[in-house]
């Protein structure tokens, strides 16, 4: 098994070649490192080239779970996309959504993958992938090689993708409208294929967020993908550092909560200690507790 030959920049030969057989063994990828590329088996084997696997994994370690995780994905959508054959353009085009992931995310691909950017600049959009991994729900972000491969370019599809994610943003803020309405307290949740951060660049949710206390401005707190809180004043202020925390990495959000108004989605910054605040909080001896603040998930 030959190493595969480097470029200027490119990670470590031997490192990117453990990261792949990494892949194989804790994802179960049946493939065969070769002195070209990886070859993947199967009815239609594939051949993704070593040179495709280091723009993947460029600006990660890669010897860290963010490279293996990128690696991983584009293998598995690249065999798929090899199985589809002359099918592919359109399943992907079918399959596609506008996805935001927050800077720094196991699944981010850079700066080369980002179509566009809500003002704030936390929500960053690119293309992705919905239920094409074997879960219906995960949404993969696509690399430019999966659609060179298929023979398609994702610019055709943009202004559909991010027409559907404003739509599916003013579904949102209609559900969250309802439910107010009826008096129950409500979360923002993935609709449509879109996540939580994905559904802020919809102005319609955003304009509807950020007007509900007059102010024109919400604080939000997204600390997974999934879920969205934006009535903080019921919420321990350790909440979303420790709800990040404790959220497997590639559901994580934001860390921090994010400022909400009708054109801007912003983090907040790093200021003060809310866990060393909330631990300090005095302990009281009466017969009775004070009013505290409770999560329901």
């Amino acid at each position: 098994m030959d190493a595969p030959a480097p470029r200027p920049g490119d990670p470590d030969p031997g490192l990117l070649r453990r990261a792949v057989l990494a892949v194989s063994v804790l994802d179960d990828v049946d493939l065969e490192p070769r002195e070209g590329g990886v070859h993947l088996p199967g009815r239609r084997p594939v051949l993704v080239r070593w040179t495709e696997l280091a723009d993947v994994v460029a600006g990660a370690d890669v010897a860290s779970e963010a490279a293996r995780r990128r690696i991983s994905v584009l293998l598995r959508l690249r065999r798929f996309v090899g199985e589809l054959g002359s099918r592919a353009p359109a399943v992907l085009e079918q399959s596609a959504r506008a996805l935001a992931l927050p800077e720094g995310h196991l699944d981010d691909l850079g700066p080369g993958w980002v179509r566009e950017t809500v003002l704030g600049g936390d929500v960053r959009l690119g293309v992705g992938v919905v239920g094409v991994l074997g879960d219906d729900e995960e949404v993969v972000p696509l690399h430019r090689s999966v659609t060179v491969a298929a023979g398609t370019d994702t610019r055709q599809w943009w202004r559909r993708l991010r027409g559907h994610a404003e739509a599916m943003g003013a579904l949102a803020a209609h559900r969250l409208a309802r439910d107010e309405g009826a008096g129950r307290h409500s979360v923002l949740r993935p609709v449509g294929g879109c996540d939580v951060p994905t559904l802020l660049a919809s102005s319609a949710l955003r304009g509807y967020l950020a007007a509900g206390d007059g102010s024109g401005m919400r604080a939000l707190a997204v600390p997974m993908r999934s879920r969205g809180w934006y009535d903080l004043a019921r919420i321990d202020p350790a909440f979303v550092a420790a709800a990040w925390s404790a959220t497997p990495e590639v559901e994580r959000g934001y860390p921090r909560p994010l400022l909400v108004t009708a054109d801007e989605v912003r983090m907040a910054l790093p200021r003060g200690d809310p866990v060393a605040q909330s631990l300090a909080d005095p302990v009281t001896d009466g017969p009775a507790l004070r009013d505290v603040r409770y999560h329901t998930p």
